[in-house]
């Protein structure tokens, strides 16, 4: 039986899989290893590029005319700064791999040796030159989660490959290709006396950074025809959008909601039921909720100070000035992307998980705070007045409490508390959008909520009064924006919440609220 892979490199005997080889350029690659070219593959966690380089050595020792190994280098990451174990630790994995290809296992034996006769600062070198003269064709060498090793080890890695690159093809392999999630341009290495240097000023010898991007519409729907092929299980043909929808085509969401909708979900696993929107929906928030390895990682990258520089904004709206080198590494680390309207959160799922994430505390304490909501009507339907009335009261007493709950993000504590809020309002049962980018200068919140005889479609657009910023202008702006989004949605209520940070300001002063019309649309304002 196969199934969607999330985790490891796909197996082609168990797993679903697309072609891996021609996920990237297939005949550039050839063109640069022909050239003798030392180049950079990079693309975020779990998005393929380790099956990508397995199938490509699999291609290339099959054809004859080289001799390809994969070394995954992350075994060294321990040693840091120290050299010598961090390059035993890779010459024992090379030399393992190195044998298994040429059926030779006295390699990493001898590969060993070399590091005892010459030391680590001319190991990697001399174990590469013994390789290469050894072979009877030129060694193509592709070295994974290159960026996972730390210090001085990293250093010294780097710098042995630009050393030995001149002996190229005969002595030394002919072509390298590093792989990691970042580009090697932006590596800042500490080393163990104190000085930091880039990666790009100790591996000057690259001629390229490609980069593995994600899955299309049709690649999504190619992949998931192929459980219907195997099972017979069909898919409704809207879940192929909305897995787009959600997923931006990142390839291990895209896998996981799958695998979630037809092997979690156990009424699935009856292969004559149709997968319906309604299970993928389900199998979205069963994925959110379970805070896979993949997801914590992600949610573990807000707590970088680069990372918070540019999300912390984004989940404001602010239009704040961002260095270059901060986006491209949050773009590197796929949490973002470059749309015609800015740099925006990669995808609908990434867009919940980071929000959720930052106020997991606050989610905890409203939900045993509101055991018994008073927001809920008798017929189940949301009372919004009550809703908004209770955190304005709540705002009140705790808005300055959250300095150790949400990551260094004091900023957008007002933001991040309400969404907080929010989450334990929809709580399983209504569904939250979310729209926010770096620049626009608004927030918009849209909760859903059916039930048999309702469905209200509530949006909030939050906005923040500092000594800075006058009401008129910001009331202006946002009644605009609140329009704007519930003409969108076809929002059955609309609010602008307005959280005045002005300090020395009576609460009497702060809270208060207002009814607005801004075109046809209805608007209540809530100061607090």
């Amino acid at each position: 039986m196969k199934f969607f892979n999330t985790a490891g490199p796909v197996n082609k005997e168990i797993h679903y899989k697309l072609d891996p080889i021609h996920r990237w350029d297939l005949d550039e690659i050839l063109s640069l290893i022909e050239q003798e070219k030392y180049f950079i593959l990079h693309a975020p966690r779990q998005t393929g590029k380790t099956s990508s380089l397995l199938a490509l050595q699999e291609k290339l020792n099959k054809e004859g005319d080289y001799i390809s190994v994969y070394v995954n280098v992350e075994c060294a990451q321990t040693a840091r700064n120290d050299v010598y174990r961090g390059i035993r630790a890779i010459l024992a994995e090379l030399g393992s791999e190195a044998s298994d290809v040429l059926d030779d296992f006295s390699i990493r034996k001898s590969l060993l040796g070399i590091l005892e006769d010459v030391g680590p600062e001319n190991g990697l070198i001399a174990a590469l030159e013994f390789l290469s003269k050894k072979l009877d064709r030129p060694l193509i060498l592709f070295i994974d989660e290159i960026d996972s090793l730390i210090g001085d080890t990293l250093v010294s890695v780097l710098r042995q490959l630009r050393t030995g690159y001149k002996k190229r093809p005969g002595n030394f392999p002919q072509s390298i290709i590093l792989c990691g999630v970042v580009d090697i341009k932006d590596y800042k290495i500490h080393r163990s006396d104190g000085e930091i240097i880039t990666g790009g000023s100790c591996f000057n010898i690259k001629s390229k950074s490609l980069r593995l991007g994600n899955f299309n519409q049709e690649e999504i729907k190619e992949l998931y025809l192929k459980h219907t092929t195997e099972t017979g299980q069909k898919f409704d043909d809207a879940v192929f959008d909305l897995a787009w929808y959600y997923t931006g085509g990142q390839p291990w969401l895209v896998n996981a909601l799958a695998y979630e909708a037809c092997f979690e979900i156990k009424e699935n696993r009856d292969r004559s039921i149709v997968v319906t929107p309604d299970v993928f929906e389900k199998a979205k928030e069963n994925l959110i909720l379970s805070r896979q390895t993949h997801l914590d990682q992600l949610a573990d990258k807000l707590t970088e100070e680069r990372v918070r520089r540019v999300i912390e904004p984004m989940i404001l709206g602010a239009d704040k000035q961002i260095s270059n080198e901060d986006k491209t590494y949050c773009f590197d680390l796929g949490l973002i992307k470059k749309t015609k309207e800015g740099y925006v959160i990669s995808n609908r799922i990434y867009q919940e998980v980071l929000p959720r994430e930052l106020t997991n505390p606050l989610q905890d304490l409203f939900l045993s705070k509101y055991k018994n909501p008073k927001w809920i009507n008798n017929d189940e339907s949301i009372n919004t007045e009550n809703l908004l009335t209770m955190f304005v009261q709540f705002w009140r007493e705790n808005s300055d409490i959250w300095k150790d709950d949400l990551s260094g993000y004091l900023e957008a504590a007002p933001h991040l508390v309400f969404q907080g809020f929010l989450q334990r309002v929809a709580n399983g049962h209504g569904s939250i959008e979310r729209e926010y980018a770096l620049g626009n200068g608004r927030v918009d919140l849209y909760l859903n909520w059916k039930g048999p005889n309702y469905d209200q479609r509530i949006i909030f657009e939050l906005k923040i009064r500092t000594e800075k910023t006058g009401i008129k202008k910001i009331k202006e702006a946002g009644l605009k924006q609140t329009a704007e989004y519930a003409d969108f949605c076809n929002a059955t209520e609309s609010h602008l919440i307005i959280f005045d940070r002005r300090k020395d300001i009576n609460w009497s002063e702060k809270i208060y609220t207002e009814n607005q019309k801004y075109n046809q649309t209805e608007i209540k304002i809530w100061g607090m």
